[in-house]
């Protein structure tokens, strides 16, 4: 476990998009990771569901989704997050990135408490995402409950579709 530290968290900046799109690839295989036009796409049409966390200047870590009329992210369409609709009355969760010196110290919960708190403000039905087996018990301490193994094949990967109702 990482020693406790301090960070600021704040929704990022389109000026910011480069260094998420550095710190998504270090995170995340490069056929699984979210491509720079897709997070331009994010933080355009959903900014306030684009947060970061920085230290000293670094970016250290994020979390972003798009809102959608799908209650599921079964479909590997909406991981290209292009397909997502501002009215839409769910969240999927499509990236969750923590620089992995800075992982286990809290970073990664803060960012998922930030994206809960604004689906709750926006009243939306539920939260869903998919995640590698090793963090089903990260997101289930968050309120979110597991659905299954995903059909989504997203980067070669074996994703576990979980669900939060809110």
């Amino acid at each position: 476990m990482s020693a406790s530290i301090t960070y600021e968290l704040r929704p990022i900046e389109q000026s910011e998009l480069d260094a998420a799109h550095a710190l998504e690839l270090a995170c995340y295989p490069v056929e699984a990771a979210a491509t720079r036009e897709s997070f331009a796409f994010r933080q355009q049409h959903f900014p306030g569901y684009f947060w970061s966390a920085w230290q000293d200047n670094e970016l250290i870590g994020l979390s972003c989704g798009v809102r959608t009329a799908e209650s599921s992210c079964e479909s590997d369409a909406v991981k290209s997050a292009h397909s997502a609709e501002a009215g839409g009355n769910h969240l999927v969760i499509l990236s969750v990135a923590v620089a992995p010196e800075h992982r286990f110290s809290g970073i990664g919960s803060a960012l998922m408490r930030a994206l809960i708190k604004q689906a709750e403000d926006d009243r939306l039905a539920t939260i869903v995402l998919m995640c590698e087996q090793h963090l089903i018990a990260f997101y289930e301490g968050l309120g979110f409950e597991y659905v299954a193994v995903s059909a989504s094949t997203h980067g070669g990967i074996e994703w576990h579709e979980m669900r939060r109702v809110i």
